[in-house]
């Protein structure tokens, strides 16, 4: 008996594609409030992360891990965060599902459509809209810091606003990213590090030492993270 994958299925009833997407909808339209319902979040500001989310209320850019994406729930306010997600058909599940949760996107990846994805975030950016970003994604290496969010952050002239985020208890799954599969209403730990500055016209030099930076940043902010359960025993 010959099996049918799910691509052939699809292309061979794109009725049953346009039912899945609607499920989809729905329960990306029902998750953030399921989300904000049943996770409590523990946050932890660095000075800088405070003046800028607490008192300033300015744009940012935040930089969380591939594998963490589920961190992007405990960001807001939703509508006023815009996504950079692949234009691959992975990334266009992603897309239709973020969108559902409240936030915008932008799609391009280092692969295809970088410079469209960049034009959006741009323009996301200049329209008062903090920008999310997978710094080690969309294919890896794992916890690896890809030089386009410190490019990114030179062309609009938003900080980078690292992320460090954990759950009390998760899954991991044998991805490239270990994606963290937070268990149902278990606490998350959100820990936002100081914010780096990219000045507008940055050398390559520079650019890569703030990369650098950022990437030992982000380690530290991961560790920092997942102490928290520890010190809460």
């Amino acid at each position: 008996m010959k099996l049918i994958r799910t691509r052939e299925l699809l292309s061979r009833y794109p009725w049953l594609d346009t039912l899945r997407m609607e499920a989809l909808g729905w329960i990306c339209n029902h998750g953030t409030s399921f989300f904000d319902r049943q996770y409590s979040v523990v946050r932890i500001m660095a000075p800088g992360a405070q003046t800028h989310l607490l008192s300033d209320g300015k744009p940012v850019i935040y930089a969380l891990y591939h594998g963490c994406m589920i961190g992007v729930l405990g960001l807001k306010p939703r509508k006023k965060l815009t996504v950079l997600v692949s234009q691959s058909r992975d990334g266009e599940m992603i897309a239709r599902g973020i969108t559902g949760l409240g936030f915008s996107v932008a799609r391009g990846s280092p692969a295809k459509g970088g410079v469209k994805g960049a034009r959006e975030m741009i323009e996301a950016a200049r329209g008062g809209q903090s920008l999310i970003f997978m710094v080690d994604g969309p294919r890896g290496p794992e916890f690896k810091v890809k030089p386009g969010i410190i490019r990114l952050a030179e062309m609009t002239g938003l900080p980078v606003l690292p992320v460090g985020l954990s759950s009390r208890t998760a899954m991991y799954m044998s991805s490239w990213d270990s994606f963290m599969a937070s268990v149902w209403s278990t606490p998350m730990a959100y820990v936002f590090g100081e914010p780096i500055h990219v000045p507008s016209g940055a050398p390559d030099d520079l650019q890569e030492e703030l990369r650098a930076a950022l990437e030992i940043a982000m380690s530290q902010l991961k560790a920092t993270a997942e102490s928290v359960w520890l010190l809460s025993k």
